[in-house]
């Protein structure tokens, strides 16, 4: 764990990514699977002016224990971010898309559709007089395919093609609260909470008057199905989907970094992705097991200095502009208390990162000499290597962080008025019936207009 800010090893530099060498594409994946992986069109850095003193390179899951996991990686597809040139800020080597990246986007679309067509959804006010109804509405304007829907394919690649759709759908919902819950009065969004949390109980006697109703249950009956097949994830996923709607607010500042990061666990829903990337591979590991404790602490810390990272530059100028109330970010816990400019806060924090990924590698090697765990610990603690290191790609390639300042020159559009079609949820091949045309276009806004509704979002 992250003791001090203080970076503690030297290793050696990271090759391929260079601010001045355009991304070259083609070197993603091997040949063999290139046609198959979704297109990359954003490339965010977020410690652009990394200094030359700091260094860094992969570091890899023990080579002894992945063999035991080589069968499961049949529902990846192993990615190459240094070799494309991008600015893949982690040192974690091992980054999977899942091939179900269709099922998964599918899966979204539909969550998001029902929710922005439901009529208890139309009626809760989440932020600004934008409804939960809109707000899924917002999501669903062009562009969605960059957006947070991407993160369970690189997040959870090793799951089957009906576990990655089932945790796609659980994410629509930890991603959209996760962005407005948190400013959104409990008595404002007690309804649907309160039919939400009902829902997630075994036993729940809920009414399905409605399509978003049924499909909710539908989601949870489906995971807990897929527990009957094998492990036993899928509940630990359900319970802590439930404190999506419990997010804690910072008392005061924070003395120290880990004072941060223990409080950021929970607030970034850490928990959620250990119990997600469970449910993914079919495992049954007890995650209160003592043995596993350090590591998994490592892992919460990295995916949230990874997120932070990536967020605080949008959080920044949010924060700034008065459009939110604080900033929640170790870049801003990092400046505070070390009285930084905001570039060197970046690079000091993710110094933090490179010890944290030095240290999870450490505690690997530690678990090897103990020879405690069994094959099945270590298949879940290869596919949450894979994971962190999934979150720091989707941190990277989500247009949500790096808006258009981070499109790849290659796969821009041209800055015009144009039609798009949102394809179905179902077939990804029909229309939702909405229309969208982009009205205004510089080099860091777009503002987008259903052609039946009104405007409805403004990205960046």
């Amino acid at each position: 764990m992250v003791e001090d800010w203080k970076i503690t090893k030297t290793i050696a530099r990271m090759p391929g990514y260079s601010p001045k060498t355009s991304a070259d594409l083609t070197k993603l994946a091997s040949s063999r699977d290139l046609a198959g992986i979704s297109q990359i069109r954003y490339a965010h850095d977020p410690v652009p002016k990394l200094p030359r003193y700091i260094k860094d390179i992969p570091q890899r899951f023990p080579e002894t224990r992945f063999e035991q996991n080589a069968a499961v990686l049949q529902n990846g597809v192993r990615l190459f971010p240094r070799e494309a040139h991008l600015p893949f800020r982690c040192t974690i080597g091992g980054a999977f898309e899942s091939r179900y990246w269709r099922a998964s986007l599918d899966a979204s679309l539909k969550m998001l559709k029902l929710i922005s067509e439901d009529r208890s959804a139309s009626d809760i006010e989440v932020n600004s007089g934008i409804t939960l109804a809109r707000l899924a509405t917002r999501e669903l304007r062009p562009g969605i395919e960059d957006r947070f829907n991407r993160a369970t394919t690189y997040m959870y690649p090793l799951g089957s093609k009906e576990r990655i759709e089932l945790l796609a759908a659980m994410m629509v919902m930890q991603f959209l609260f996760d962005d407005k819950c948190e400013q959104t009065s409990d008595h404002t969004l007690a309804p649907f909470v309160s039919d939400f949390r009902a829902r997630l109980e075994k036993e729940s006697t809920q009414p399905e008057d409605s399509q978003l109703q049924q499909h909710i249950s539908g989601v949870l009956r489906g995971i807990r199905a897929q527990d009957r097949i094998k492990g036993n994830g899928g509940e630990e996923v359900i319970n802590t989907m439930r404190k999506a709607f419990q997010r804690r607010r910072p008392e005061g500042e924070f003395a120290t970094i880990r004072e941060y990061l223990e409080f950021r666990h929970d607030n970034v829903g850490a928990q959620f992705v250990l119990a997600s990337v469970k449910f993914s591979i079919g495992s049954d590991v007890d995650l209160s097991d003592p043995r596993l404790e350090t590591f998994l602490t490592l892992v919460k810390d990295h995916l949230s200095i990874v997120n932070d990272l990536a967020s605080f530059d949008k959080e920044d100028r949010a924060f700034k502009s008065g459009a939110d109330k604080e900033i929640i970010n170790i870049v801003d816990v990092v400046r505070q208390l070390l009285s930084l400019s905001d570039d060197d806060a970046k690079v000091l924090a993710y110094t933090i990162q490179l010890q944290t990924e030095e240290s999870m590698r450490d505690e690997l090697d530690r678990l090897i000499s103990r020879d405690e765990l069994t094959a099945s610990h270590w298949h879940y603690l290869h596919a949450l290597f894979i994971s962190a290191a999934g979150n720091a790609f989707y941190s990277m390639i989500s247009s949500r962080y790096g808006g258009e300042p981070a499109r790849i020159p290659a796969a821009e559009s041209k800055k015009r008025k144009a039609s798009v079609q949102l394809p179905s949820p179902r077939t990804m091949r029909g229309g939702f019936g909405m229309s969208w045309v982009r009205e205004e276009c510089d080099e860091n806004h777009e503002i987008w207009v259903d052609r039946n509704a009104i405007k409805v979002a403004e990205s960046c």
